[in-house]
């Protein structure tokens, strides 16, 4: 099973436990986040947001990942993205611009989710050529959403017309290396091997062959934001911090 990669894996995995409690580490970032420490000030909107070691305030949320993208954090820049496309609880009017700005700046950097919604965004859009070019970037670090749009996209009915052309071999290697990414059910199973009956022996030996030779490449930015708290202990943690 692939999962999203043993690089990624083994970087979560490598990452220290809390040692302190929440409200502790929420206190060593605030220090930092004064001295005008990009990741803290991410990390600090983060425990706002959540409400992990403090209150949950999603005013102050926005405001340290509004200062935090200031400063450079691409994953600050992301969360205010997301800010600005729905989950900003009347602090911001929704704004897909704004959304897809901010989002582009993580996307760019390498962040896999940022990928799959400006991707999603592509699609509000009726850019298909953007959202294809997006899902083949997460999908190479073995991120799932990645990996089925990635598939879905060479599927689509009038994808001739939108600019990504049917791609029968494509369809089915990467929902292929979804299944393996994922508890997949018996019906994404099913429409596989129904799907896969409609291809030629040329075709199926064609797509067997891409999934043989994939291997996930999550970038570190999508390794840090999955691993949440604990890159914020990491930080915190530092020598010299």
């Amino acid at each position: 099973m692939i999962l999203i990669g043993a690089g990624l894996v083994a970087a979560i995995a490598a990452a220290p436990l809390p040692a302190d409690p929440p409200s502790a580490r929420v206190a060593a970032l605030e220090r930092l986040a004064a001295a005008g420490h990009a990741e803290a000030t991410y990390h600090l909107g983060m425990a706002w947001h959540t409400g992990s070691g403090v209150a949950q305030d999603k005013a102050k949320a926005l405001d340290a990942f509004r200062r935090a993208a200031e400063l450079g954090d691409p994953l600050a820049a992301y969360k205010l993205g997301c800010y600005y496309d729905g989950q900003g609880d009347g602090l911001v009017q929704d704004d897909e611009a704004i959304a897809y700005y901010f989002k582009s700046i993580a996307a760019e950097a390498g962040y896999a989710l940022a990928q799959t919604d400006l991707a999603d965004l592509d699609i509000r859009r009726g850019d298909m050529v953007g959202a294809r070019d997006w899902l083949e970037r997460a999908a190479a670090q073995g991120w799932p959403g990645g990996l089925l749009g990635y598939a879905s996209v060479h599927n689509l009915a009038d994808g001739e017309r939108r600019g990504v052309p049917r791609d029968r071999v494509k369809t089915a290697a990467y929902f292929r290396l979804f299944t393996q990414a994922v508890d997949a059910s018996q019906k994404q199973l099913d429409w596989l091997a129904a799907f896969e009956r409609k291809m030629s022996r040329a075709e199926r030996e064609q797509a067997a062959a891409i999934v043989k030779a994939y291997r996930p490449a999550p970038t570190a930015l999508t390794a840090k934001g999955l691993s949440g708290s604990r890159a914020a202990d990491a930080l915190v943690a530092a020598p010299g911090r």
